[in-house]
């Protein structure tokens, strides 16, 4: 029974709070607002300032025929759960006057059981206080909003993204009822004499009126399976495991297609075998491990290209359904393997379109910058549910615990970042291991991250991914490859880079992404463009498309001057050589690795790679050509072009072109497969002058 449409709400404050749960409150006062919604994204209500606001809704209870429906058996002793879908961030419940619980948890479903109250009466009156209070101190958070009301993502200070954001609805249930349920594919072998196999792990915690037998019967891919646990009265954990032979797998878009199969678990007691409870997931039998940061989906490695995810409006309940999962599809567009919804879990519909494009996802804990020592319990309850809402998803292939967890401060030390960075912190060192721990022990079929953006540290060097702001922060976005080589760590998987400057945003998309993959497994696992595109405003159409942040999407997803660089770069196959000078001059010598990247599963033989040097006038300077096998999922050195640069009387370009083509076809032409050009300026000055 869906509870949504329009409510009453008001500003708390002291006196209303006393009172406003109560049936006799006077709220003909009140502003209305559809539900659900945020209170900031609606100007009728005059509340977007607020941190703390008071809703009251009146319903008609279900009928006694709901009753039977909603239960869906004849089972006697049925019992109705309060299911808010999501609530921003804190919320404190009551119906017809009874306190009924405290919630925590932007994205995290709440149950709340309401039977008594039901049965007494058949008008209700629900009322809850939402709270979600304002950014605060950067350096010691106490929000776990992550991405949400940060400035630096969500692109808006002081926003507040309270309200009863997602549907809240009536749920009814036997006597026993399921009150949390996970569900993980834990492992699949592939191939082998014993064929393809594939384990679920599967953990329910049952709310029991009376001791007694309780089976819970599983079925899924054309397997049933039944577990018997003989219940305690309470509440009863239970973890049991499923084998399921020949399951369809589920693969990256570029590996294969995407098999999804619907789960359903059911707690099933008494004589007559009836269902009290169920619950339904949609699954993906596949298995992701990482190794020295190379992710491997079904024992298949996989060099990862992908994007940042910004939420897709400040106020991630004001965006429409195919707002959110057209984000997937231009990732998938784009040639991308993963995105990364930075600090946030998004909405339902992103991993939806992800299980089914094919899409992973690096899933990031809403937790960023530097937290405050008292929310340790809190984020590892989050991190608890997160797994069980999102661990069922197959696109789901590595949890993050927390982005960037170091100061945010404006003034620039003395002390180079790097450097202060070295040092304990309890952040990194406490916190974020403790919330690695309980991500890893509530589902270890995925890699788990502590952290991001942290460099490596003393005494082991060994750090986490990197953040490469070359072409941002002065210099050229070709200086990461002599960097790189002298510190190979840093290449090993690479969380961000970009720039928000248009003109510079082609350039440093291309030079990175090229430099990356050219150093593809050696040691590079992968990378993360930040980002896909830029968070768009919550109201105002006009700044979503202002252009202004590091997305080679805009707000309204047209595409800025990096997009089409993302889209060349990352295409399956592709012909590079080293980065050019930003300027040459006459009598240098040019010498050049050229590479041809196979991002595919399939070797390419007999491909042919020609390499034109052309001057200022447009006359080919040098013509070079090598012949070979690009091998599967494999960087290869072509060769070396040599070239001097010629003498000019006045400055101009220089660019080196190169073409790689296949075996001839039929028509006896040689096909196309990918092309790249390179320029420089040549200086009129002669080299050593």
């Amino acid at each position: 029974m869906d509870l949504g449409g329009t409510w009453r709400v008001a500003a708390a404050t002291d006196s209303r709070r006393r009172t406003f749960h109560e049936f006799d409150h006077d709220d003909s006062g009140w502003a209305t607002m559809p539900v659900p919604s945020h209170w900031a994204g609606d100007e009728a209500a005059g509340l977007a300032a607020e941190e703390s606001v008071l809703y009251r809704h009146r319903f008609e209870g279900p009928s006694v025929a709901a009753w039977a429906r909603e239960a869906d058996s004849k089972l006697d002793g049925t019992r109705w759960w309060l299911r808010l879908e999501g609530l921003a961030q804190q919320g404190d419940v009551w119906l017809d006057g009874a306190y009924l619980g405290h919630t925590d948890g932007y994205f995290v479903p709440h149950e709340l059981e309401v039977t008594e109250q039901l049965a007494a009466r058949s008008e209700h009156l629900l009322a809850i206080e939402a709270t979600c209070r304002r950014f605060g101190d950067p350096d010691n958070r106490t929000l776990l909003t992550g991405a949400l009301q940060d400035p630096e993502l969500c692109g808006v200070d002081d926003l507040i993204v309270g309200g009863v954001w997602r549907p809240v609805r009536l749920r009814a249930t036997g006597p026993i009822s399921i009150r949390h349920a996970r569900a993980v594919c834990a492992d699949v072998s592939v191939g082998g004499r014993g064929g393809t196999n594939a384990r679920l792990e599967l953990r329910v915690v049952l709310d029991v009126p009376g001791s007694g037998p309780v089976d819970l019967r599983t079925r899924v891919a054309g397997t049933e399976r039944t577990h018997s646990h003989h219940a305690a009265a309470g509440e009863n954990r239970v973890e049991w495991s499923v084998e399921i032979a020949d399951p369809p797998l589920w693969w990256p878009h570029s590996l294969g297609e995407q098999q999804l199969c619907e789960l359903e678990l059911a707690a099933v007691a008494g004589a007559g075998a009836e269902v009290h409870d169920r619950r339904r997931f949609r699954i993906g039998f596949r298995s992701v491990s990482m190794r020295r940061w190379v992710l491997h989906v079904n024992g298949e490695r996989l060099f990862v290209k992908g994007a940042n995810l910004l939420p897709t409006r400040p106020l991630p309940g004001a965006a429409t359904a195919s707002e959110v999962a057209d984000d997937i599809r231009a990732a998938r567009n784009a040639g991308l393997d993963l995105v990364r919804p930075v600090a946030h879990i998004a909405r339902p519909e992103l991993y939806d379109a992800a299980d089914e494009l094919g899409v992973l996802v690096w899933q990031d804990l809403p937790i960023r910058g530097l937290m405050s020592r008292s929310v340790v319990d809190e984020a590892r309850r989050q991190a608890r549910e997160a797994v069980d809402l999102l661990g069922h998803r197959p696109s789901v292939a590595v949890w993050c615990a927390h982005d960037q967890p170091y100061s945010r401060a404006r003034r620039p030390g003395r002390t180079p970042a790097v450097v202060r960075r070295q040092g304990p912190s309890w952040n990194r060192d406490v916190l974020d291991r403790r919330l690695g721990r309980v991500l890893d022990r509530c589902d270890g079929s995925r890699p788990v991250v502590s952290h991001t953006g942290v460099p490596p540290r003393a005494p082991l060097l060994d750090g986490t991914t990197s953040e490469l702001w070359f072409g941002l922060h002065g210099g050229r976005a070709a200086d990461a490859g002599p960097v790189l080589a002298r510190v190979p760590a840093m290449a090993r998987f690479v969380s961000a880079f970009g720039t928000p400057v248009a003109d510079d945003q082609p350039d440093v998309v291309k030079t990175t992404i090229e430099t990356l993959r050219r150093l593809k497994y050696r040691p590079t696992g992968g990378f993360l463009l930040h980002a896909l595109a830029d968070a768009g405003a919550a109201t105002d159409a006009a700044a979503a498309g202002s252009g202004g942040g590091f997305g080679v999407l805009d707000g309204l997803r047209r595409p800025k001057p990096g997009w089409w660089a993302l889209v060349e770069a990352c295409r399956p196959l592709v012909v590079v050589a080293d980065q050019l000078p930003e300027s040459v001059r006459a009598g240098e010598v040019l010498n050049l690795a050229v590479h041809v990247v196979n991002d595919t599963r399939a070797d390419v033989p007999g491909m042919q790679v020609q390499a034109r040097v052309v001057g200022p006038d447009g006359a080919v300077i040098r013509q070079q050509r090598w012949g070979g096998t690009a091998g599967a999922d494999d960087c290869v050195l072509v060769g070396w072009l040599s070239v001097v640069v010629p003498a000019v009387t006045r400055v101009g370009p220089l660019a080196v072109e190169l073409t790689l083509t296949g075996p001839a076809g039929t028509d006896g032409q040689p096909e196309a497969l990918a092309t790249n050009r390179y320029t420089t300026v040549i200086s009129w000055r002669a080299a050593g002058t």
